[in-house]
């Protein structure tokens, strides 16, 4: 075989190929935002010194002792701010100890350096008389169970996201964890029971059943040290007690950490550390923190009792006069899920020729750059030719050599191309990767940009209201949602709020309260009946226009990683910062943010990160606010918060009632206290209003309100 057919035997063996290069260059481009990841710098004592690097495999016990010696702490992020200062604490082995304070006084900020996602300024943080620092930080994690306010649940099944917790766990070490999170139960219930996919971050379940998945994770592993953090401040109260039930077992023979803003669940803590600005200022029991007269603990608890009092002082009346009789439960458990998909996934956009290949698609949409693209190709093109031009003419001049030697340059001319080809080749396949990690995004954006909304909101021929009174009448609704076809969530449903009403909306979780309000920001439509407003189906009228009469706060607040200052104006333009700094200190923010080294100017991470649960809800408040809307739907909008903030907050929001009395405004929450004073309260169950009235009349009435009242008092 010449060297010609040799070169033209490799050129072919490249083409079989180069298929397979387009596989290695997605899985490049796959794995370099991991590298990425994986290559940032780490402080080195994360790493080492490694006490168990001898037997990874051994089960070592910790005891539990846990003490924080003179710890300081300073975010990278935010290097003028001292989050903890000079802090000392001791958990006992085997022992609960509870944190409070109000919010962003550094409760979170402990967890997250016990759990090392940080190392501390100063200080030392020892577990059973060892520096944190000795410990493997792999291995300390699997001794560590941690319950947050907002668990993190995947798409994957029930079953997958309990065995995060411990990768080799048997099924009836999973089924145990289950259990004794009080989870069991429902869980077989589901459709396919434990391989039942929960949908991207748990969407398809509801507040507690997540909790109580999460609870499972973390005791499938059987961990010595217990973390939880608000666990069931966002919860119902039916919720709470299945959920609270779990956590009293749990807690038994670990070392707890509680953090809590209602105090009643930490009352029977062996040790309580009240913290504020980064250090603390009272320690003891429940017993006695409350006989120190004048002291934060003390404090707090009364605050919340004279607003439980203030609240339920005749609810209690009408309790204690009650005849005994057995109580039914309030509620069946509801198998609704939270489905936020505002598009039919199944239904696509009729697809051209041209747009069924993605490089054709992004040449389409790129044809106002044609003329740009074209000049540069050409420029490519002439210096890509320079060098063949040059050898071309200078073979030429040399033209009687090549005839001399022709046989031998024919021969180095073929290799030449072939090693040439070769290099091209490799080039090539260097910077291929980055084309098929842009080929792959572009696939993932057409395939989004593809989907039909169920709602136009492109048309802008709907209607705009003059002068919208904020009157909301649902007629006849019912609603199912469109990836459960099964699933009634409304049905028949009435429903009327006159302009200026502030009305509360109560049950348990999954009856329908947060549907209500995502039908009218228009997330969705119904399946049948009318929403109108100001007796206007709400399909005729501008999607854009009615989002901009509605401010919402949710129990979740959703932060972009922008400043503080484009958080609160996002949506709108020319906001003056006078405006921003009035809504701010209306939401009780403005303080914290004044404190802040570039203070309005502070970026608050991705989905805000660098903020506590209570910070970024006043955030979101202060976001709605400035907006002045006609119609305010509040979603759990102070479950986040301690007692001290949540107080103030709802002043605000009583305050911007009255500062527009013609302002209509929507309730949706789980402590009751919080919709007293509302002029309509209606209780829903299964879809369906079941009673409805004020505050007083529901008392006088001994329905369902009466019991789920009565069972919170009790609680």
């Amino acid at each position: 075989m010449d060297t010609r057919s040799t070169s033209l035997l490799n050129a072919k063996l490249f083409d079989f190929i180069g298929p397979d290069f387009q596989s290695l260059s997605e899985a490049r481009g796959a794995a370099a935002a991991v590298f990425r990841l994986i290559d940032e710098g780490t402080d080195a004592s994360i790493n080492e010194p490694d006490i168990w690097k001898e037997d990874t495999t051994a089960n070592y016990n910790i005891n539990g002792d846990i003490e924080f010696n003179k710890v300081n702490f300073i975010y990278p992020s935010r290097k003028d701010v001292p989050i903890l200062r000079n802090l000392s604490l001791i958990a006992r082995a085997g022992q609960t100890t509870a944190l409070v304070g109000p919010s962003g006084c550094g409760k979170s900020t402990c967890i997250s350096l016990f759990l090392r996602f940080y190392e501390p300024s100063s200080g030392q943080i020892m577990i059973d008389g060892r520096p944190i620092t000795d410990y493997n930080v792999k291995q300390l994690r699997q001794k560590i169970g941690v319950v947050s306010q907002e668990p993190i649940l995947f798409g994957m099944s029930v079953y997958e996201n309990i065995r995060f917790g411990k990768v080799n766990a048997t099924r009836a070490e999973i089924e145990q964890a289950a259990r004794e999170a009080n989870a069991h139960n429902f869980i077989m219930q589901l459709p396919n029971k434990y391989e039942t996919l929960v949908g991207e971050r748990g969407i398809h379940l509801s507040g507690g059943e997540k909790q109580c998945i999460a609870l499972a994770r973390a005791l499938v592993k059987q961990p010595t040290i217990l973390l939880l953090d608000e666990t069931t401040s966002a919860l119902d109260n039916v919720s709470e007690k299945i959920v609270q039930e779990a956590l009293d077992r749990a807690c038994k023979g670990r070392t707890t950490i509680i953090i809590a803003h209602r105090l009643t669940t930490i009352r029977n803590a062996h040790q309580i550390y009240v913290l504020d600005n980064g250090n603390v200022v009272e320690q003891g029991t429940h017993e006695t923190l409350m006989i120190k007269e004048g002291g934060k603990y003390q404090a707090m608890v009364k605050c919340q009792q004279m607003k439980r009092i203030y609240d339920d002082t005749d609810d209690m009346m009408s309790i204690q006069k009650a005849t005994e009789e057995e109580e039914k439960s309030i509620t069946e458990r509801s198998r609704l899920f939270s489905d936020v998909t505002t598009v039919d996934v199944n239904k696509q956009s009729p697809k051209p020729f041209k747009q069924r290949f993605v490089l054709l698609r992004l040449l389409s949409m790129n044809s106002p750059e044609w003329i740009t693209i074209l000049i540069g190709c050409v420029a490519c093109l002439l210096s890509g030719a320079a060098q063949p031009l040059f050898a071309f003419l200078f073979a030429k001049t040399v033209d009687i050599l090549l005839e001399i030697f022709g046989a031998i340059f024919n021969g180095v001319w073929v290799c030449s191309l072939a090693g040439f080809s070769i290099q091209a080749l490799r080039i090539v396949g260097m910077k291929s990767w980055r084309i098929a990690a842009s080929i792959s995004a572009a696939e993932e954006f057409f395939d989004l940009f593809d989907r039909k909304p169920a709602i136009d909101n492109t048309s802008g021929e709907e209607q705009e209201l003059v002068d919208f009174r904020g009157d909301i009448k649902f007629d006849q609704v019912k609603f199912i949602y469109p990836t459960r076809p099964t699933s009634i969530i409304l049905n028949k449903f009435q429903f009327n709020i006159k302009p200026g009403q502030r009305v509360a909306l109560v049950g348990t979780s999954g009856c329908g309260k947060s549907t209500i309000i995502q039908l009218l920001e228009r997330f969705y439509d119904v399946t049948s009946g009318q929403l109108l407003l100001d007796d206007v189906n709400i399909r005729q009228l501008n999607i854009h226009w009615v989002r901009s009469r509605l401010g919402l706060v949710s129990q979740e607040p959703v932060m972009f990683d922008l400043t503080i200052a484009e958080n609160i104006a996002y949506g709108l333009e020319n906001v003056l910062i006078e405006d921003i700094i009035n809504a701010a200190s209306r939401a009780n923010i403005h303080q914290f943010i004044h404190q802040l080294p570039q203070g309005y100017g502070t970026k608050v991470g991705l989905k805000g990160t660098f903020l506590s649960g209570g910070e970024k809800q006043r955030i979101a408040i202060a976001r709605v606010l400035i907006r002045q809307p006609k119609v305010l739907l509040l979603d759990e909008a102070t479950s986040a918060m301690d007692s001290h903030n949540e107080h103030l907050i709802q002043e605000t929001l009583e305050q911007a009632q009255a500062e527009d009395s013609s302002r209509t405004s929507l309730i949706i929450a789980h402590r009751l206290s919080t919709v007293r004073l509302c002029d309509s309260i209606c209780v829903l169950d299964k879809g369906h209003i079941v009673e409805s009235g004020t505050h007083t009349e529901l008392i006088k009435r001994r329905g369902a309100y009466y019991k789920i009242l009565a069972q919170n008092n009790f609680q």
